[in-house]
């Protein structure tokens, strides 16, 4: 059986695309960066995310009717890295918009999904998401994840 480190390890010979997903707490837009972003289906139009059912943040998105995932293009690494570490976008220091969710400023593609399912995987959530809109302000390279840096694809 696989430890922990090894397994790290392997996964991270995988380069991973990296979102920040965000939602509103209380009026305060929060979020967290993630690589476990992944598309579901086209037809409804799904995707899934996952989150440690142990985090700090957990409680942000385990009963939101509502969360964003944001894209990040190779020049948001500093974000990325700022919201792996503050859930507040304030903090972050960057600008959102939007009503029902916080979409990034800068991001190369911005999804508003409705939550559609949440399933349990050993020390994770899967959280299944309903894509009600979708706007790619930003035609530049998005933010790779691979063997524990941030990079741009290629």
């Amino acid at each position: 059986m696989a430890d922990n480190r090894s397994f790290r390890d392997a996964l991270g010979r995988y380069p991973t695309g990296v979102a920040i997903v965000t939602a509103f707490v209380d009026g305060k837009a929060l979020g967290m960066t993630v690589n476990s972003f992944a598309s579901v289906s086209l037809d409804p139009p799904l995707v899934l995310w996952s989150i440690e059912t142990a985090s700090e943040r957990y409680g942000i998105f385990d009963k939101a009717e509502h969360w964003g995932v944001n894209v990040l293009a190779a020049d948001q690494a500093g974000l990325a890295h700022a919201c792996a570490l503050e859930a507040d976008l304030a903090a972050c220091h960057t600008g959102w918009s939007g009503e029902t969710v916080p979409l990034i400023d800068g991001a190369v593609a911005r999804l508003t999904c409705k939550a559609e399912a949440v399933h349990a995987g050993g020390d994770h959530d899967i959280m299944v998401g309903r894509v009600l809109t979708i706007d790619t302000p930003r035609d530049v390279p998005s933010l790779v994840f691979y063997r524990s840096t941030y990079c741009e694809p290629g």
